[in-house]
């Protein structure tokens, strides 16, 4: 009768045990995990060559981060194979550039043009594209539909298809977790 009840003291000390370690182990699992992000993120806002004006618009692809890059690259081969005049309107936003435009019709006069004060744009991952026609730069509505298949194609999350009321035809960006699909025909540029 002691040994028996000795013996299943034992067996729940080690269970217990177990599940300590256990629990251990996936703690320590989501700090390198968030270790990896955070490293991956650190410095990205310096990246930026030089930024004389903080309001200043940048449509370099460049300022993009790579995967970022890699998309909107592929993006525009597969446009201009398919003969869609697409212009990179803008890429990089500083934090000051993006609450300039979040104010715009709120505390400023015009119409409304972002939905958030925390933009992909800021973080390296959107950029947002025009017609390169003067006068149909915004008004082409297949032209812009016809983008947003070839974005969510190639992995991008296209503005087109976001909830009415916050649809932002333009806009492109690259999921955190998300990656480059290459379609049959494509693949990396080295």
């Amino acid at each position: 009768m002691q040994s028996e009840k000795m013996e299943r003291r034992k067996r729940e000390i080690r269970s217990r045990n177990r599940k300590r370690r256990a629990f251990l182990g996936m703690m320590i699992l989501f700090v390198l995990m968030l270790l990896v992000l955070f490293l991956q993120n650190i410095g990205r806002a310096e990246q930026s060559v030089s930024i004389g004006n903080p309001l200043e618009r940048i449509s370099s692809l460049e300022e993009l981060n790579e995967k970022t890059r890699e998309a909107a690259e592929l993006f525009l081969r597969i446009a201009e194979e398919e003969g869609l005049p697409v212009l990179i309107t803008e890429t990089y936003r500083t934090q000051e550039r993006q609450e300039y435009l979040y104010e715009q019709g709120r505390s400023r006069p015009g119409q409304v043009v972002t939905w958030t004060k925390n933009s992909n744009h800021t973080k390296r991952n959107a950029f947002d594209i025009a017609k390169n026609v003067p006068g149909e730069e915004y008004t082409d509505l297949e032209f812009f539909r016809r983008c947003a298949e070839i974005g969510r194609e190639i992995g991008l999350s296209p503005g087109y298809y976001w909830e009415e009321g916050k649809r932002d035809m333009p806009h492109f960006e690259m999921r955190r977790f998300g990656r480059v699909k290459y379609p049959e025909g494509y693949e990396k540029i080295p």
